[in-house]
């Protein structure tokens, strides 16, 4: 196979993890290491992502399709997916197939960060009658 357009960076900051996109997610190809890349978080725990996509230059549907999957899959584990850096072209993308209000999106990473622990406050706040 050959290697993919897409490179994954990840880093963590507390019990968040942090994926930093670079290059195209394609059909066959970036969608589906990226796929793969949250699988393997999941796997091991990890449910909430802070997704950079800063660094990526071209995103098809099928990249859209794949993060708005995953994203269901990472609330069916209790986690969620905050975007970060949407450049003007992805958020055109997300905006036409009527996506955007699905993610909190983000221009800091730190603040991106810190919205996990606000909704967790939050939730413990609001107590079991809601």
């Amino acid at each position: 196979m050959a290697e993919s357009k897409l490179t994954i960076e990840e880093r963590h900051a507390g019990d968040v993890t942090v994926l930093v996109l670079t290059g195209q997610m394609l059909l066959d190809d970036g969608d589906l290491a990226f796929g793969k890349r949250i699988s393997d978080l999941i796997a091991r725990g990890c449910a909430k992502i802070v997704l950079d996509l800063g660094g990526v230059t071209y995103i098809d549907s099928s990249g859209v399709g794949m993060i708005v999957f995953q994203l269901k899959t990472l609330k069916q584990h209790g986690g969620d997916m905050k975007l970060l850096h949407l450049n003007p072209r992805a958020e055109s993308l997300f905006g036409m197939l009527k996506l955007l209000m699905m993610f909190d999106r983000f221009e800091d990473e730190a603040a991106a960060v810190r919205s996990f622990g606000w909704a967790a406050d939050r939730d413990r706040r609001a107590g079991p009658s809601g």
